[in-house]
């Protein structure tokens, strides 16, 4: 290189040609990594440098190496892409000369049991893909460098409380599901709404109707008869099942009792109500004076209670939706089998019966006309049922 003390002097440079690119350098000796950043390339790890040699031969050329550029003149370079791919697996580091895996051979190179793991590969911003059901699906390997990890199977998930919590529900090989008042395991990540039917009414060859009810929705959401179900949707709870042809009564071995509807109730209730199979009434009358009360027959209790099931009432208020519904009342009364009492009761007559009232409340303001109703009331009220076992 030429001493810089003599003025007038240019300092040496050295020439070289990447992809028919020039690039101008101060220095004659050259990493491969260096060469790359002079002609403008980035992420070197996605690219194999070679030089061309006298007689039209290439050097592989790496990136930590040193090239003479001030050897034979100019030199002249190209790229080819990446030849090998590195990834993590569980914080391991493995490489690979295959442009595509899949979770299964990536499992498989690293030794990790198959058929009680599965494969989950971490992205950016805690977001992550998951290959539990995808096992053969074909992964594009990356040059910056790929990030999986392995998860164990779950032998059974309730997909009713992560539905309540709005929890992500995770693979597993036995999912459980509420389908009205009862429980049923399902192997298979979907289920259709004709499996769901045949779960409830295996012999019958009557019409009916299947309802989902999600966290997130006031209001249960009908299913297309076609229509395939994921049950590690986020939010799902439980589902129903309801006749197309429907009697309105409290049936007895002896008798049809005849279901009141003294007042009128809004259409999104009324759906709510007649999606969740249970007997209701609505009994009262602001005209003449008498309170409004919402009864919903037959509903279930969580275990814990001394009942099964019970008689809710809810107040409703001339002014409802945009006056609150407020607390909640059992018959017959409720207790702990644990023994625990059960915090602000209070005793209320309705309809000739003594029901048990629990002073509950939501805070000032939270009541949002429009958006709350039966339904979210419902959905508070077995919440408190819930909790109230914890105390």
């Amino acid at each position: 290189m030429e001493d810089k003390s003599f003025p007038g002097l240019k300092p040496q440079v050295y020439n070289a040609t990447v992809n028919d690119k020039k690039i101008t350098v101060k220095t004659p000796k050259i990493t491969g990594a260096e060469i790359l950043k002079e002609a403008g390339i980035k992420d070197p790890e996605c690219h194999t440098l070679y030089q061309k040699l006298k007689g039209g031969d290439f050097k592989k050329i790496s990136m930590d190496e040193i090239v003479d550029l001030g050897d034979h003149g100019e030199e002249h370079f190209v790229t080819k892409d990446a030849e090998v791919f590195n990834y993590l697996v569980d914080g391991e580091p493995e490489t690979t000369d295959k442009k595509t895996l899949t979770p299964l051979q990536i499992m498989e190179l690293n030794a990790v049991d198959t058929k009680d793991f599965y494969l989950v590969q971490l992205l950016d911003k805690e977001e992550e893909i998951d290959y539990a059901y995808s096992p053969d699906e074909s992964i594009k390997m990356h040059c910056k460098g790929m990030r999986f990890v392995t998860r164990k199977w779950l032998d059974i998930v309730d997909v009713e409380a992560y539905g309540k919590q709005c929890k992500e529900v995770p693979p597993a090989r036995i999912y459980r599901i509420k389908v009205d008042k009862r429980y049923h395991d399902w192997n298979k990540r979907f289920i259709t709404v004709a499996e769901l039917i045949k779960m409830e009414y295996p012999n019958s060859s009557a019409q009916f109707e299947v309802y989902k009810f999600v966290n997130t929705s006031p209001k249960p959401i009908k299913l297309n008869s076609s229509e395939q179900i994921d049950l590690t949707e986020k939010c799902l709870v439980r589902f129903t099942i309801q006749p197309k042809e429907q009697t309105d009564g409290l049936q007895s071995e002896k008798e049809e009792v005849v279901l009141r509807r003294e007042f009128e109730l809004p259409e999104e209730d009324i759906d709510h109500l007649n999606s969740l199979g249970l007997p209701w009434e609505a009994i009262g009358n602001p005209v003449t004076g008498s309170v409004m009360w919402l009864l919903i027959h037959e509903f279930p209790m969580p275990d814990g209670y001394n009942q099964d099931q019970a008689t809710i009432a809810l107040m409703i208020a001339p002014s409802y939706p945009a006056t609150e519904i407020d607390m909640a009342y059992f018959f017959p009364a409720l207790s702990k089998v644990s023994g625990r009492g059960i915090n602000a009761l209070a005793a209320q007559p309705i309809d000739g019966n003594t029901y048990q009232r629990w002073s509950r409340h939501r805070a000032p303001g939270q009541w949002r006309p429009g958006v709350d109703n039966i339904a979210s009331h419902l959905c508070l009220v077995e919440n408190w049922l819930i909790k109230d076992l914890g105390r």
